[in-house]
């Protein structure tokens, strides 16, 4: 496939507009069959690629992207490939780039603020999970009328600790808002994007970049021998906490630039929110490793005097205590499936009596060499086998496991997760194949004048909702609650690959319509 359709992409793109193309990428707005949604597609034409890093890139954008989950940070919704072509869509964010917002200068200081927050809370969620976006730019800054931002274009983005980035980072970006560590090629940190990110909002509030030289040869020159002092002088009649921010962001030397967006936002006087469940989270993993090392020795000393003190024989069975980790529960309850026809649908059933034989011989599985398992999944999905998270979709390379049966779950926030059991077998490659588009069918919500929407007893939001809800196929429990008037209390069916729309209008008190 050479040329594609200017109507229908993929099979399941429709398209409205052609934002930019070139020789082997383009950008268009279009309609997202499946979602009936309108969305931002780029793709990308592999025949004769000339430059190969770009392939790299577009596939490390899609994985980068399906990491990450704030209203800042533009939401990619999927990504696969199509005879030679790679595709990525994003949500559409009908917007400008913060470029025109800067050469039309029309906001207030406190306007420019509460931009330059969104940036840092975007920025904070990012350098959490370890990606640095290495490309921080007004022009990679999306604002709408509301003067709500999201950061988008994550193609240079790069994860810390990637086995690729133990050596020097490749010198990647635009050179008037890069680092004196990113031009000089060093190792990058999270610091990287605040120096960035400061010379954006420099420029957002006195409508100048103080690093851009006449050239590039210039601009680099003046990267790495400004003067902090010089380009602060101009910053004096700024309210004192964007003094502070923007000094923190701006100096030159890493042992005295902010370490991190929080430090910065605390600056501003925020109490960032970023830092609450993400955070906690973080600190309570790592206090618990800290936990296990204090206390380990102390254990293992224990566990010794014990052995000498008792003379007792610790090989006996009977010696061994276990504990079983208890299984957890939502009100949902946890899904399995099982192939019916042309579709997946939930299971309950316990596992077939040939599987718990095959689990029996997990000793005589260890002996054998592992096999590899490929997993193909659309849009995309977080990979957790055996509980543990092993990668995000798409793969990089297959997954290697012992030989024998696991446990596979994918995970992509807005469907209901996928869990089977696989059998790996020695030496072979087995492969997985899965569209959450085809397992679910969606439904619409549209309330007069809006209600909080129950399925199973669940709460899964209030309308008006961001997008349809994604179901698996099978009969629902819809309670639909609005405290000024009552609530609705029905059943719903919903088909795998349809769309249904439940109507109800408090104010008119119209009987339930689906």
């Amino acid at each position: 496939m050479t040329n594609i359709s200017t109507e229908i992409l993929f099979e399941k793109f429709e398209v409205i507009e052609c934002l930019k193309k070139d020789t082997n990428t383009s950008v268009y707005v279009a309609n997202h069959i499946y979602l009936g949604k309108k969305i931002i597609l780029k793709t990308l034409n592999t025949d004769e690629l000339s430059d190969k890093t770009v392939l790299g890139r577009f596939k490390r954008e899609a994985k980068i992207l399906a990491r990450l989950e704030h209203p800042n940070l533009i939401k990619v919704l999927d990504f696969g490939t199509y005879q030679n072509f790679f595709y990525l869509s994003f949500e559409y964010f009908e917007s400008r780039n913060l470029r025109a917002i800067i050469k039309f200068n029309s906001l207030t200081v406190d306007e420019k603020t509460y931009l330059l927050i969104q940036l840092l809370k975007a920025l904070n969620v990012a350098h959490l999970n370890r990606i640095i976006h290495r490309d921080i730019k007004p022009e990679n800054i999306l604002v709408n009328s509301n003067l709500e931002l999201k950061i988008a274009d994550f193609g240079l983005a790069v994860v810390l600790n990637e086995t690729a980035l133990t050596q020097k980072a490749s010198i990647v970006g635009t050179p008037s808002y890069m680092s004196p560590e990113q031009i000089r090629g060093e190792e990058l940190t999270p610091q990287t994007d605040l120096f960035s990110a400061g010379i954006v909002a420099y420029e957002l509030y006195l409508n100048e970049n103080p690093i851009l030289g006449d050239d590039i040869s210039k601009t680099i020159n003046k990267v790495l021998n400004y003067n902090v002092s010089s380009i602060l002088d101009k910053i004096k009649n700024l309210p004192e906490n964007i003094q502070q921010a923007l000094q923190g962001m701006l100096q030159k030397n890493l042992r005295n630039r902010a370490k991190s967006a929080a430090e910065v936002l605390n600056l501003l006087g925020v109490e960032e929110e970023v830092q609450n469940r993400i955070t906690k989270e973080i600190y309570y993993k790592r206090r618990s490793k800290r936990i296990i090392y204090v206390t380990l020795p102390i254990i293992i000393l224990i566990s010794i005097f014990a052995f000498l003190y008792f003379r007792t024989d610790i090989i006996s069975k009977n010696n061994f205590f276990v504990y079983e980790v208890p299984k957890l529960k939502n009100d949902t309850g946890e899904y399995f499936f099982k192939q019916e026809e042309n579709y997946l649908m939930p299971r309950d059933n316990p596992l077939p009596e040939e599987e718990k034989v095959e689990n029996k011989n997990s000793e005589n599985n260890a002996a054998l060499l592992p096999g590899q398992l490929f997993i193909e999944c659309l849009p995309w999905a977080d990979v957790y086998i055996d509980n543990k998270k092993i990668d995000t979709t798409p793969l990089s390379k297959d997954i290697i496991l012992s030989a024998g049966i696991h446990n596979l779950k994918l995970v992509h926030p807005d469907f209901p997760a996928y869990s089977r059991k696989i059998k790996i077998k020695s030496e072979k490659i087995d492969s997985i194949s899965i569209n959450f588009n085809n397992l679910v069918g969606h439904l619409i919500c549209k309330i007069n004048p809006w209600g909080d929407i129950y399925i199973n007893r669940k709460l899964y939001g209030t309308t008006p909702l961001r997008e349809p809800l994604a179901l698996l196929p099978g009969k629902y429990h819809l309670i639909v609650t609005n405290p000024n008037y009552g609530k609705v209390d029905t059943t719903i069916n919903i088909d795998a690959k349809e769309t249904i729309e439940y109507i109800y209008n408090f104010q008119k008190n119209d009987s339930p319509t689906d």
